[in-house]
């Protein structure tokens, strides 16, 4: 029996990785598109938010945390708080408050799927032996 002319199409038998790199960006992009919509106090909220953030990119960060904690949480807005220098009198303070507090949950879960699923990525490609 000859297998001459028989081709096996590996590439169904076998499909691609999907591509992480341009997943993620097509979801951050669309994220960023979104924060372009809050309302103008929250749009500036949200920069100093990100900011303050990025000191907490590393590994063994209390943001990567199987479980954060509230107080960290907590203590993540009131300093956002203070660096916006608002007035304690303002009315609306604990509301503000409040939505800070909200949105450092939704950044730090934004940055713990990127950082989960870029180092999941790579515990597949160099897996340890």
């Amino acid at each position: 029996m000859s297998m001459s002319g028989f081709h096996y199409d590996l590439d169904s038998m076998f499909p691609k990785e999907p591509d992480f790199y341009a997943n993620e960006e097509l979801c951050m992009k669309d994220y960023e598109y979104m924060k372009r919509l809050y309302p103008k106090e929250e749009r500036l909220i949200s920069s100093v938010l990100e900011d303050y953030m990025d000191q907490f990119e590393y590994e063994g960060s209390p943001m990567y945390a199987q479980y954060p904690d509230a107080v960290t949480i907590y203590r993540i807005a009131s300093e956002i708080w203070k660096k916006m220098s608002w007035k304690d009198d303002d009315k609306d303070k604990e509301k503000m408050k409040d939505m800070i507090q909200v949105m450092v949950c939704q950044e730090m879960y934004v940055r713990r799927r990127r950082h989960d699923h870029f180092c999941r990525k790579f515990k597949h490609m160099n897996p340890v032996r």
